[in-house]
């Protein structure tokens, strides 16, 4: 049986290692060109496998390491699965880089190091990996295992937004809202804000709130600024409330000046 697509779940949130953001899940195995697409997920010929592995095929060892990760065909080994990942990231396998990198930072069958996560996720990264791309980024914004550098966490962060990943699209937002590393951008906030708000990111709704509020760089509207205000409000974010309280008596204000205007 040709190697097989199987699906690894991320065992551990990335924010207990960076202490802000959430990481995205390990990379899926790679499919043999000759596979049948409609194979599913049937277990991996293992004993196959293994031999191509051991002869140097680096798809074969990325896959290895993918069935110890899982433990499907065999005992569940985070550390046999890191040795296998090693070996294929060694030989330029962008997702092999990235889940070694994932491995590291998690500290799964490796010492905890987010100095050599950092290095397999740069070098993910250069290749385009958008996962490898935002993961990079956070450790730049916090300063783990490499310096700490705004400019470079703008940059990776924007790099993993433009490719769809919505924590970095959030993580954008804010850097243009506040001008971390990046001279500050409203009219740019609000675009990546726009993209992550609807899917329930409360930071991001009431960002987005109190662009619409004072109209920075955006047409002022508070119907726009109510709603998103509103949304914060019902997760939790205090200081939104402040905001849709002090909207809410503007608005009402406003009202009864229009009423006696018309009036008058």
């Amino acid at each position: 049986m040709s190697l097989k697509l199987l699906r690894l779940a991320m065992v551990a949130m990335l924010a207990s290692v960076f202490a802000a953001g959430t990481g995205t899940g390990f990379a899926k195995p790679l499919r043999n060109a000759a596979q049948n697409l409609e194979s599913g997920d049937q277990d991996i010929n293992l004993k196959s496998t293994r031999r191509k592995a051991q002869q140097g095929n680096s798809n074969a060892q990325y896959n290895l390491g993918v069935a110890y990760h899982r433990g499907q065909g065999v005992r569940q080994d985070f550390r046999e699965a890191a040795k296998w990942f090693r070996f294929a990231a060694e030989k330029g396998l962008v997702d092999a880089q990235y889940n070694l990198g994932l491995m590291l930072a998690l500290g799964q069958g490796v010492r905890q190091g987010a100095a050599e996560a950092a290095k397999w996720w740069k070098l993910a990264a250069n290749r385009g990996d958008a996962r490898a791309q935002y993961n990079l980024a956070l450790l730049y914004k916090n300063g783990h295992g490499i310096e700490q550098s705004p400019q470079s966490a703008a940059k990776w962060f924007r790099s993993a937004a433009g490719q769809g990943i919505p924590q970095a699209q959030y993580e954008l937002g804010v850097i243009y809202f506040d001008g971390l590393g990046v001279d500050q951008d409203f009219k740019e906030a609000a675009k990546w804000l726009r993209l992550v708000a609807p899917k329930g990111i409360a930071d991001a709704q009431y960002r987005l709130g109190i662009l619409y509020k004072q109209g920075r760089r955006v047409d002022q509207n508070f119907g726009e600024a109510e709603k998103w205000l509103r949304l914060a409000v019902g997760q939790g974010v205090e200081k939104a409330q402040t905001e849709l309280g002090a909207l809410l008596l503007k608005k009402a204000i406003s009202d009864k000046a229009n009423s006696a205007a018309a009036e008058g």
